[in-house]
């Protein structure tokens, strides 16, 4: 009788102490917790999380997508007060349809001697915010935060557009418990995408059920002459089938950072939904995003793609002067480049559409991307090129795996030579051609071709950067170290230059050259070719004085030959990689450091010559040394020759990197004669 007893009392207390998920719903054993017992290091943890998607039908307006969320997340310390701003995207094109945000409602609960208190959510902290011409934001903060309170909200959704949000089942903080639920008519048919690169699998089941929608309808008849009208009211049903999916998961692990990723939203689980096809009551059948082929043609049907490519007379005139007596298609193509990224400004909205028109953004000087780069096209077009435009998701916005149109926001154009392919970018002013803005280099882009043929184009920066260093410097008889540098930066190097420098005023270019270059003082700084956007290198110089880079003890000397330009920390450090290393560019890094000896000093020993690869050649690494009775001289080369290092290849390239770092910051010793 005890054991039952005890058996019973453990029973209720189960039950008491099991988790309520209803809004409102908090328990002083959440407010209490001090940090995730499954992940300590968490500032944050997502609670509960619930996504309720599905069609609701009204005769007069047919069918709307609502999709109601409710999110519970607690905050353990002031690191993770982030949490408590939400951000909801809408779609609002600006006519009469438009996605609909309603139902806020929100509070913050914390402790208060012992008893459980709530702030309200106060309409001063919700903001409505546009972000471009077709999309806008509400933003709200909840109040009070403090740490280990405790955040809840919900919200309503209503859409016009047949389309379905991404669905993230992995957040940057631990998720302890989340629920997912859609359901989807048999008229809507969307193809289904997990994301492959994620390394959390989240299982969704799909299972089919009925639905009944009572249907009324009014109809009048008779009111002519002296006769009175009347009103009969139809009543029917009409049933179909809906498909729902579901997920339910539990103890969700937070996608963690790592550094050299550009976008960890790439690797993060979700599921991603494209409206393929409508399948009407009649079996009539739309076509959308079921293949490539017509996922461009969707496109490029589109009169704010296709139909800017045809316009040319508000240029033809200007284009004709600029280009009179140009035979050659290099030049043609970069006065043409040039033309347009001097005539057009980007007005930092994304996009494959022309936002007002390639006409109107010529005449106003200002455009979105679809504006400037299909304008280019088409100019390089009327100029007898083979150009077309290129399809391009950035790399904020992930990688189109699979047909898709949203996994498109941006264009680019591309000239087809005979031996290779030109891609020009003509909203990044620095820009060179085949030399993109990072933005802009996410794996591939789809080539759209005239007469309708598409395919894949690499984006992974087809033209290598290179920066070359000519160091040269006399170690004084005050062990001062007194020099010269020479610089020539080409391609990707000269563009970030060029974008880093172009602001700065003469003192703060000085500033920041001798950043975290020791006790450096720069003189006679002088840049060449910074302002000649056509060409695809710069040089700089300055003489600098350097104190305390030798190192005196007893008769000898001690010094880093590469001076400030040795590598003296190896960045990875991580035990284990998940994800690949990104550099965005290939690049090629050479010095040439020459060394002149004090009166009385011959070397006594210098860092051994080395030369090494990693994984067959995607990077090189040489240290080559030389000297006479009274000069040292060396050759150093590193290269990264590919923009992409696998995480199977990371112990590896850490180790090869290692080495690069413990070769750079090796001591030259200097004995007297």
């Amino acid at each position: 009788m005890k054991n039952v007893f005890s058996l019973l009392c453990l029973l209720i207390i189960s039950y008491t102490s099991a988790q309520d998920y209803k809004f409102g719903k908090i328990s002083k054993a959440e407010l209490k917790e001090t940090a995730n017992p499954k992940a300590q290091e968490a500032h944050a943890t997502i609670l509960y999380v619930n996504e309720n998607v599905y069609f609701q039908y009204n005769p007069s307006e047919g069918f709307i997508v609502v999709k109601e969320v409710q999110k519970r997340i607690k905050i353990y310390d002031k690191e993770g007060v982030d949490w408590a701003t939400e951000i909801v995207p809408f779609y609002d094109n600006g006519g009469s349809n438009v996605e609909e945000l309603s139902e806020l409602k929100g509070y913050t609960y914390y402790l208060k001697d012992g008893k459980i208190e709530k702030d309200k959510l106060d309409k001063d902290n919700i903001f409505k915010e546009e972000t471009n011409q077709y999309w806008g934001q509400l933003k709200f903060t909840m109040p009070n935060i403090t740490d280990g309170c405790i955040v809840e909200f919900r919200y309503r959704k209503e859409s016009p557009f047949i389309a379905l949000d991404d669905v993230d089942l992995q957040y940057d903080i631990p998720v302890k418990k989340l629920e997912f639920n859609a359901r989807i008519p048999e008229y809507f048919y969307f193809n289904k995408y997990f994301n492959p690169k994620a390394k959390y699998t989240a299982k969704i089941t799909e299972t089919e059920r009925n639905r009944v929608e009572n249907i009324t309808s009014k109809q009048r008849s008779g009111g002519g002459g002296f006769n009175s009208s009347t009103t009969s009211v139809d009543n029917s049903k009409w049933e179909f089938h809906e498909t729902e999916f579901k997920a339910d998961l539990v103890d969700v692990p937070a996608l963690k950072e790592e550094p050299y990723v550009d976008n960890m939203d790439v690797y993060r689980a979700n599921v991603k939904w494209e409206y393929a096809m409508y399948k009407g009551q009649d079996n009539s059948i739309k076509k959308y995003s079921t293949d490539w082929e017509s996922v461009i043609k969707t496109i490029y049907d589109n009169s704010s793609f296709g139909g800017q490519l045809s316009k040319t007379g508000y240029f033809e005139k200007d284009l004709d002067a600029l280009l009179a007596n140009v035979t050659s298609s290099t030049e043609r193509i970069s006065l043409i480049y040039n033309f347009v990224k001097s005539k057009v400004a980007w007005n930092e909205y994304l996009g494959y559409y022309a936002e007002n028109g390639v006409k109107k953004a010529y005449k106003d000087g200002s455009g979105n991307v679809g504006d400037i780069n299909l304008m280019l096209t088409a100019m390089l077009r009327y100029a007898g090129l083979n150009a077309s435009p290129v399809l391009i998701s950035t790399k904020s916005n992930g990688i189109p795996l699979y047909p898709t149109r949203n996994g498109f926001n941006y264009v680019i154009s591309a000239v087809e030579m005979l031996d290779n392919i030109i891609l020009l970018d003509a909203t990044y002013r620095y820009a060179l051609p085949n030399v993109l803005p990072s933005r802009a280099i996410n794996w591939q882009g789809r080539i759209v071709r005239e007469h309708g043929g598409s395919a894949w184009v690499d984006l992974m920066s087809p033209t290598s950067g290179e920066e070359n260093y000519t160091l040269q410097y006399k170690i004084k008889p005050d062990l001062a170290v007194q020099g010269r540098v020479f610089v020539k930066l080409e391609n990707s190097s000269a563009m970030k230059f060029r974008s880093k420098y172009s602001n700065m005023g003469d003192d703060e270019r000085l500033r920041n050259l001798e950043q975290d270059k020791g006790e450096i003082e720069i003189s006679n700084y002088v840049v060449k070719n910074e302002d000649d956007l056509n060409s695809p290198s710069l040089q700089y110089s300055f003489s600098y004085t350097l104190e305390n880079a030798v190192e005196s003890i007893g008769d000898k000397l001690y010094v880093s030959p590469m001076l400030f330009y040795a590598t003296t920390e190896n960045t990875f450090k991580q035990e284990k990689r998940n994800f690949p290393i990104e550099f965005t560019y290939p690049n090629v890094y050479n010095y040439n450091v020459s060394i002149m000896l004090p009166e009385g000093y011959v070397v006594e020993s210098m860092p051994e010559s080395a030369k090494v690869q990693f994984n067959g050649g995607e990077g090189m690494f040489s240290f080559l040394t030389s000297g006479s009775s009274n000069m040292v001289v060396l050759k150093v080369s590193f290269q990264i020759n590919r923009s992409f290092i696998l995480a199977i290849d990371y112990d590896q390239f850490k180790q090869y990197f290692g080495m690069l770092v413990k070769k750079e910051t090796e001591k030259m010793v200097l004995a007297k004669s």
